[in-house]
């Protein structure tokens, strides 16, 4: 077994690492003269009755000139949301797998293109799954398949083993399609690769070495936290608990994060001096099949021409410029990242209501920032909620 190559190959990390150099966010004191425009829109989106709290950043040349915190970390509470305070990431986890695998991939430690093993997952075609097809949704089942069942609390070994019956909607490996159960099982190959579980490799390899000081797993994380958002479910803003059945495929949905956990993540990803080695990000977005469902989902923002998904990260055509995000969404809580890493740009956002107005703020920065449109994607989702 080879111990940690990654620290010397790819990720230039160490164990345990030297975080001197590593600073909390910068705000810039000269934000661009759009973000005035744009704090507007964002008071729309938190002053609105379905928010509770909510927490934001824009990042202009690798620099944060934005942030945005309100609300509360459980309705009545009064307890202020801070840009330390956890919420779940939801599939923005998935970006993490992604971006890890990309890692222990330049360090020569795992072949993604290798066939997945059948006592891992099976499916019901004419051969197995490699694990670059399971991490970028090529598996040709039904999107979501079988998200029921561990919604219902089933284990997830046994919910995967039971995908060998769904019939197939097209053959592995010629159409996208959305996956819970079958992207978790790369668990695997990051286990084999690192001797470590999943959740203690994403720490030790990315959370600790870029400054993801709040960053974790599972509940039992998440309520340790001096500061964490609770969900609040529906149009009622239901008070929920902190446990989820998805915390059993932690690498489709498990993490929990801060704002400030956010903006490292999406620094390391943009900043060509001080982030990830850019073979490591090269890897992680390069497009690995079209995700036509994705370009359809996202057909009122009209500015998107085309779309594809990565290694646990979706790319966006918007108006002949490459963006690279990912939303989450689970009971109670939202999330979504968006960078432009050609020129340093990105949004990240958290918050803890089921709610999908934030899910426009992006858009509407990306339309103030180029002066291409009239950034008026949070104004038309309300006129639409109104009729």
């Amino acid at each position: 077994m080879l111990h940690y190559p990654i620290a010397a190959v790819a990720l230039a990390l160490s164990p345990q690492p030297d975080l001197t150099g590593i600073e909390q966010p910068r705000l810039n004191p000269q934000p661009p003269a759009w973000i005035e425009a744009f704090r507007g829109d964002v008071n729309q989106v938190t002053s609105h009755g379905r928010m509770v709290g909510f927490a934001a950043a824009v990042i202009e040349n690798g620099e944060v000139v934005a942030m945005f915190t309100s609300g509360e970390t459980a309705l009545g509470s009064g307890d202020p949301v801070t840009e330390d305070t956890l919420f779940r990431a939801a599939s923005v986890t998935k970006t993490f797998t992604g971006t890890l695998l990309a890692a222990l991939e330049a360090g020569g430690m795992i072949d993604l293109d290798a066939p997945a093993p059948e006592d891992l997952i099976r499916l019901n075609g004419t051969r197995q799954p490699t694990w670059r097809e399971l991490v970028s949704h090529q598996t040709g089942l039904p999107p979501n398949a079988y998200d029921n069942l561990i919604e219902a609390g089933r284990d997830a070994d046994t919910v995967r083993a039971r995908l060998a019956e769904v019939d197939l909607i097209c053959p592995v490996g010629e159409c996208y399609t959305y996956q819970n159960v079958a992207f978790a099982a790369v668990e695997r190959l990051v286990e084999d690769a690192t001797g470590l579980s999943y959740e203690a490799a994403v720490e030790r390899y990315l959370l600790n070495p870029l400054g993801l000081e709040t960053a974790g797993f599972g509940e039992d994380h998440l309520e340790a936290s001096h500061s964490w958002a609770r969900p609040h479910r529906g149009r009622l803003r239901r008070l929920g608990n902190a446990s989820t059945d998805y915390d059993t495929l932690p690498a489709a949905a498990g993490l929990s994060v801060s704002l400030n956990d956010m903006i490292a993540w999406a620094q390391a990803h943009i900043d060509p001096d001080g982030g990830l080695p850019q073979d490591v990000i090269d890897r992680a977005f390069a497009p690995q099949t079209r995700s036509a469902r994705e370009t359809r989902n996202l057909r009122r923002l009209r500015r998107i021409d085309d779309t594809s998904y990565g290694l646990g990260w979706r790319i966006y055509d918007w108006d002949g410029r490459t963006l690279i995000a990912h939303g989450g969404a689970l009971a109670g809580y939202g999330s979504h990242i968006v960078l432009e890493p050609e020129t340093g740009f990105a949004f990240v956002a958290l918050w803890n209501a089921d709610f999908g107005l934030p899910r426009m703020l992006w858009p509407t920065a990306m339309d103030l920032r180029t002066g291409d449109g009239p950034g008026s994607f949070v104004d038309d989702a309300l006129a639409r909620m109104r009729r």
